[in-house]
């Protein structure tokens, strides 16, 4: 969008350039299949259009939680109008962590000397 009222580079007048725009479109396009859902309009349009379905949304949402919060919402009542109570929520159990056995048997390939220990690292020796 530019800083100049309407106008776009050049000097002609903004609405003057989308019709004429149009026009030419139109003209060019004349007696060619066109798809059903193409839509020719202007960035601003587009962009005024979003803002005011942004806006409807957060009005929307505004009204929602004030019904919410009153106990008017109609969403909260069923067809015959009663009230819908939330199903109570008890704490989640805990439930027991399997721990591991206390000693594990070898299995049948195990190291006639134990298992394995690791090299010390010359990093390991900090005094």
């Amino acid at each position: 969008m530019t800083n100049n009222e309407g106008a776009v580079p050049g000097g002609i007048d903004y609405v003057e350039a989308t019709g004429e725009l149009r026009r030419t479109l139109a003209e060019r396009l004349r007696g060619r299949p066109l798809p059903p859902d193409l839509v020719v309009t202007t960035r601003s349009e587009i962009e005024r259009r979003e803002f005011r379905a942004y806006g409807q949304g957060w009005r929307d949402r505004g009204e929602h939680e004030a019904r919410r919060a009153d106990g008017t919402d109609p969403a909260a009542r069923t067809a015959d109008g009663a009230k819908v109570l939330p199903f109570p929520q008890t704490p989640a159990q805990s439930t027991p962590v399997p721990q591991p056995p206390a000693s594990r048997s070898p299995g049948p390939h195990a190291h006639p000397s134990g298992p394995p220990t690791a090299r010390p690292h010359p990093s390991d020796d900090l005094s």
